[in-house]
């Protein structure tokens, strides 16, 4: 069912017959289309998927900490506190990999991954929009099957659907999602974007949510 779905992409990518694409409805949001004539019914994508098969957490317990970045400049790029960065840098600093969420210069909010801290800044900030999370499930389990440290960074769906997809427990694999209460439409950030170019005589090339260039107080 169409309402229950989040889009995590952990079907898509996990299809071995490729014939799961991850399309745009009239809202932008990305939903998973079977192509009935290439599919085998293998039933993979319904075992991974995390809304068909949800996490029993009840039975757990969790430690809460409150972090915040002591580097005031990396502070002020973050949209909250910062924590991003110094996780980052942990996986960074052991030759691993870290997948984050980009603002293109077209204003396409995607997911990429990167192997520097310099590259990783590009990922600072909440988008506050639905990213396409393209190949990147299938680029963490090959990082992770060559025992290299990945980091991914996504909202709570993303991230349930990547544990699903990977069916197992990394030891070096470091998930950071968010607090979430859902992402906007793609589509109504592509018009929202669209508006203020023709107001304003030209094309956006940033964006950022909660600027605190004027201080660290949310704007």
């Amino acid at each position: 069912n169409k309402k229950n779905c989040s889009g995590c992409t952990a079907c898509y990518a996990v299809c071995p017959k490729h014939c799961i694409s991850m399309q745009s409805d009239n809202e932008g949001f990305l939903y998973p289309v079977v192509d009935t004539k290439i599919c085998t019914d293998c039933g993979l994508c319904n075992k991974v998927c995390p809304i068909e098969n949800p996490l029993d957490l009840t039975t757990k317990s969790f430690l809460h900490y409150v972090v915040q970045n002591k580097n005031e400049e990396e502070l002020k790029k973050s949209t909250s506190g910062g924590a991003f960065l110094p996780i980052a840098r942990y996986v960074i600093e052991r030759g691993g990999v870290v997948f984050g969420v980009v603002c293109d210069g077209e204003m396409k909010v995607r997911h990429e991954w990167e192997e520097t801290i310099d590259g990783c800044l590009r990922f600072s900030g909440s988008k506050y929009v639905q990213s396409d999370v393209g190949d990147s499930f299938r680029q963490v389990k090959q990082f992770l099957e060559e025992g290299r440290w990945v980091c991914f960074s996504g909202t709570p769906c993303q991230v349930a659907g990547l544990k699903a997809f990977l069916r197992k427990d990394y030891e070096r694999l470091v998930l950071v999602d968010l607090v979430c209460h859902g992402v906007p439409s793609p589509l109504f950030f592509e018009k929202y974007v669209d508006y203020h170019s023709v107001r304003l005589g030209s094309k956006a090339v940033a964006y950022k949510s909660r600027d605190k260039e004027s201080g660290l107080g949310y704007q």
